[in-house]
């Protein structure tokens, strides 16, 4: 029979019900930990590789990290200003994890700023541009997410902090990473100059120094013995995995002619779950005084679909126009959504934005069965076929001038700590 005090308790409201407290924490202590970088300064067309060596004696909670370094802009000519382009993302060209003892790097993520930039724009509400505004040097609050950044005078230098897109980082369930980790090193290629930042056009010698780079995270050291050998026999005896959002990039051309254009992907992964595909002016790219990694748009194309090893995802073609623009936003907002939601919650994405040069505009599919925080693998096997991947865009009425197209691969990624202290990645 069921205890009476017990029965009592379970047939009261949650706000009742004043025996229920939260469980104790367990005996440990934190602190924030500070991981400075190799260099003292770096510079964007000279000594532009950062390197951080991260070694830590307990557990590492890298969802709450962050990059911190100080930005100094070199170009002259007085009155002329340089902005970022976006934010301080701009300045990471390239991102890439190396751990001691095991082969290759565990993680790289090519045109890093791009991608970080297009996904926070899809993942924030207002709330989130007022914070980037004060941490990251974004754009001023409003409804909508601009592409210009701080501003910085002839000789200006600007402070900024930013949390890293990365996987090894960042896992689906906010595990920290593992004591017993061996040294691990967060490797930064900075952007050229033209690239990371949008110059006023009498501004001339486009580079950029940076320096004080540091790496904190909160170090949690835990203090109950028995737990803590446990935990020692464990991962001395068993793999230590996390799981987490991979991204690589696939580089095309968008020809400047009317008609459809096959562009090929081969994404081969256990689990994608979806791809991202920017068009951005060629033109634009070099040249100093415009967005050119914010400079989204989907001019002219009237049409789009993916083929995956012969199957079309979706089923039938995503068309594009003035007033038919439902499926292709929507198809950006599932695909772009944080791991176990429906939607990415954005405010700073509107139809103006999304439609208009240098926007938000993306062709997307999202190849999720389930949108489930609590499982992993719901994407697509793509691993098991050697048929090719396309994308077919499509620019019936008008030509959409020369295009750089940058597909975006999401899929699950798998670390793991090996007993012999190696790490692997499975994807």
């Amino acid at each position: 029979m069921e205890n009476t005090l017990e029965s009592l308790i379970n047939g009261l409201p949650q706000s009742m019900r004043y025996s229920l407290s939260g469980a104790d924490a367990i005996s440990s202590r934190t602190r924030l930990t500070r991981f400075d970088a190799t260099s003292s300064t770096y510079s964007s067309n000279s000594n532009n590789k950062i390197l951080i060596p991260v070694q830590a004696d307990g557990f590492l909670d890298t969802g709450k990290s962050y990059l911190f370094l100080k930005v100094k802009s070199n170009h002259t000519v007085a009155d002329s200003t340089a902005k970022l382009d976006g934010n301080v993302a701009s300045l990471i060209d390239k991102l890439e994890i190396s751990v001691s003892g095991s082969s290759g790097k565990v993680e790289t993520i090519d045109r890093y700023n791009m991608f970080h930039l297009y996904d926070q724009t899809w993942n924030s509400g207002l709330e989130e541009i007022t914070y980037q505004q004060a941490v990251n040097g974004g754009s001023a609050p409003s409804l909508e997410w601009v592409n210009d950044g701080a501003e910085l005078a002839v000789g200006g230098e600007i402070t900024l902090a930013l949390k890293l897109k990365a996987g090894f980082l960042t896992s689906y369930f906010n595990k920290a990473l593992p004591q017993g980790l061996p040294q691990f090193t967060i490797e930064i290629t900075l952007a050229s100059g033209v690239q990371a930042f949008n110059y006023s056009a009498t501004a001339v010698d486009f580079e950029y120094d940076v320096s004080n780079v540091r790496w904190y995270a909160p170090n949690y050291q835990i203090l109950n013995e028995q737990m803590m050998a446990d935990y020692k026999q464990q991962i001395a005896s068993e793999t230590t995995m996390w799981v987490s959002r991979g991204v690589s990039s696939i580089i095309n051309v968008v020809n400047n002619t009317v008609g459809k254009q096959t562009k090929q992907l081969n994404a081969s992964y256990r689990s994608l779950n979806g791809m991202v595909s920017l068009m951005r002016p060629s033109t634009d790219i070099n040249d100093a005084v415009k967005n050119c990694l914010t400079d989204f748009n989907i001019t002219n194309l009237t049409g789009y679909l993916y083929r995956i090893h012969g199957s079309q995802y979706p089923s039938d073609t995503i068309d594009v126009s003035a007033t038919d623009l439902s499926r292709i936003y929507m198809e950006a907002s599932k695909t772009l959504a944080p791991h176990g939601h429906n939607h990415s919650n954005s405010t700073a994405v509107s139809k103006t934005r999304f439609t208009g040069a240098g926007g938000g505009g993306s062709a997307c599919i999202s190849l999720t069965r389930f949108s489930d925080e609590n499982l992993v693998n719901l994407g697509l096997d793509t691993s098991a076929s050697s048929a090719p991947s396309i994308i077919e865009l499509d620019f019936t009425a008008t030509a959409p001038f020369s295009q750089d197209l940058t597909t975006y691969c999401l899929y699950d990624v798998v670390f793991m700590m090996n007993p012999d202290g190696t790490v692997e990645r499975s994807f």
